[in-house]
């Protein structure tokens, strides 16, 4: 299941066809129709402002019917490709609607993604990391520097592994 949530005003269609876009441009492997069609089922949107907490009960709704539909049995990963400055009221709008509740004993997990250069500096990256520590635990925040996804760095990647001359130099040992 994915669920996009956003200011956009669009139906679980708008965010579809924008999905479907994407992966079809980028998808690293030929693109199924068939396994496209299963995904969409399970394609949802919900329209909100960070601040709003009845936008953050619509989403756990969703999620929540979506969870029955689709089985994931609980396990939610959350993606917020935001602007630092909001981490702190979604973190905040996750907790109070119940969509982060650490009090789980079904063993299922939640965790949070972020997609952004994380503070100018070492006050500015702690105070992200307070923020984000109301509501998740401190292993179950994964960072991730945007460039990393670029495709330099990944030719830098498949250059250092694929290749026999540099591999051994760029490894721990040296």
């Amino acid at each position: 299941a994915l669920v996009g949530f956003a200011r956009r005003d669009w139906d679980d269609q708008d965010f579809a066809q924008v999905v479907y876009d994407a992966v079809k441009q980028h998808a690293r492997t030929p693109f199924r129709e068939d396994t496209w069609k299963q995904l969409l089922q399970g394609i949802r949107f919900v329209s909100g402002e960070f601040g709003d907490a009845e936008a953050f009960e619509r989403l756990k709704g969703t999620v929540e019917k979506l969870d029955a539909e689709r089985g994931t049995m609980g396990n939610h990963a959350y993606y917020l490709s935001i602007p630092p400055k909001d981490f702190p009221v979604v973190a905040k709008q996750l907790k109070e609607s119940g969509l982060v509740d650490q009090d789980r004993t079904d063993g299922s997990w939640r965790r949070v993604v972020i997609e952004k250069p994380f503070g100018s500096d070492l006050t500015t990256a702690r105070a992200l990391n307070e923020a984000l520590e109301v509501a998740f635990p401190a292993d179950s925040i994964f960072r991730i520097d945007h460039y990393l996804g670029k495709e330099t760095v990944q030719n830098i990647l498949a250059l250092r592994f694929a290749n026999e001359l540099f591999e051994p130099l760029w490894n721990r040992n040296y």
